[in-house]
């Protein structure tokens, strides 16, 4: 049989729409997660801090809370009030918010020192605190929307010290005046710079990549291996192929088997990850052993999730494997763009999926944090792994109790035989 005659039936040409949906599969999910990724009004989370010394609600920093509280600042950001800069430092440190606008003491002191003729003119200075550990993303969206905001507060506030200026101030005319137009100047400061090593801050997003991506390949090779040595598909290697009699093995058995090998793979390569990571490429860990468990789990689950879906629905699982982990995993784990940024439906698909979950437990023993997302990631993808597995037995247990065998009549009669 020649190519030429296979490609002259109508049947074989099905492949094409194979392809048209996962162009538009891997479309929707990796482009339609980052393509519109510019800061939504109201979502981005910014801490911030009056630490102004003067008394009452006339200050000036109080004046500017007020527009951030409830002015035409109030929606350019999910504003965190907080109490103290020690509070805005944990809040960044727990990932709540992205980065923190702090009002210094003398905030409202030195604004009226510009208007002083007797006081030196000297700009007033805001803190706006970030966390790398967040990734570039998160980092620089809240970065340039807490300068966008602190911009036009400035220059509000400075027409009213313009406006008010008293006979004689030495900012009546040239560059004193132009620092009371615009008086704030904003200093930015990283609450800990992210450490060597770190991807600047994005090896929690590829190391848990690294984990999906192992397993999921584990998962094919163990799902083609075994069906191969227990004799339902034909073991290919080079030129050479071989095949026998299919075993007396129902579909549960081979599930089982399977899922079996994978954990062993998993405690494997979860090791094997993590030395390269650590020992050979300088990636810093606050917990070896947390991180080594915690990788085991996520390969593992990375893996069972394919052979359950394998097991299934047999050759289309694999699509919908690399789906669920991949196509929609990837862009909605909040690894290289956080929650936020991302549209309506992969902010839901965050919350589903297990890969934030891993992500956001890679972080927490990557990098020195509160760990306050650990317990929840591991519940969360052990819910996952035990969840589908038993999924996958009950559905492979039905097959087997219906009578629907994965050999034919003719594979059937030569066991017999």
């Amino acid at each position: 049989m020649r190519a030429t005659a296979l490609l002259r039936s109508p049947k074989i040409w099905v492949f094409t729409v194979f392809g048209a949906v996962l162009g538009l599969v891997l479309s929707l999910g990796y482009l339609g997660g980052v393509l519109d990724t510019d800061a939504p009004a109201g979502r981005i989370p910014i801490v911030w801090v009056d630490a102004d010394t003067a008394a009452g609600n006339g200050s000036a920093a109080a004046v500017l809370t007020e527009q951030v509280r409830s002015g035409p600042a109030s929606g350019a950001a999910q504003w965190i009030f907080a109490d103290s800069e020690d509070d805005a430092r944990r809040l960044l440190s727990m990932g709540d918010g992205y980065a923190a606008v702090i009002i210094p003491a003398d905030f409202s002191a030195r604004l009226a020192a510009l208007t002083d003729p007797r006081q030196p003119s000297a700009a007033v200075t805001v803190t706006l605190l970030t966390n790398p550990i967040a990734g570039p993303a998160a980092t620089g969206t809240a970065t340039g929307v807490a300068q966008q905001v602190l911009a036009q507060l400035s220059r509000a506030l400075g027409t009213e010290l313009v406006a008010h200026l008293p006979a004689g101030a030495a900012a009546e005319s040239g560059p004193a005046r132009v620092l009371v137009a615009n008086p704030i100047t904003v200093v930015t400061v990283p609450l800990a710079p992210a450490p060597a090593h770190t991807a600047g801050g994005m090896a929690a997003f590829y190391y848990t990549l690294v984990l999906i991506l192992t397993g999921f390949l584990i998962a094919q090779l163990l799902h083609s291996g075994v069906d191969g040595v227990l004799g339902f598909t034909p073991r290919e290697f080079l030129h050479t192929r071989a095949t026998h009699a299919p075993l007396p093995i129902g579909r549960v058995q081979t599930l089982l088997a399977k899922t079996a090998l994978m954990t062993g793979c998993a405690v494997v390569a979860a090791s094997v990850i993590e030395t390269v990571a650590v020992a050979g490429l300088g990636m810093p860990t606050v917990a070896p052993l947390g991180l080594w468990a915690f990788s085991v789990l996520a390969v593992t689950t990375a893996g069972v999730l394919p052979l359950v879906l394998l097991a299934v629905f047999g050759s289309p699982g694999a699509l919908l494997a690399t789906v669920v982990l991949l196509v929609f995993g990837v862009p909605s784990s909040g690894g290289a763009y956080p929650p936020e940024l991302l549209p309506a439906a992969f902010r839901w698909l965050g919350e589903v999926l297990p890969m934030r979950y891993i992500t956001d437990g890679v972080r927490d023993l990557v990098f020195d944090t509160p760990a306050t997302t650990l317990t929840r990631s591991v519940l969360a993808v052990a819910v996952w792994l035990v969840a589908g597995l038993a999924a996958g037995i009950a559905l492979t247990s039905f097959y087997d109790r219906s009578g629907r065998a994965r050999i034919s009549a003719h594979e059937r009669g030569l066991q017999t035989a």
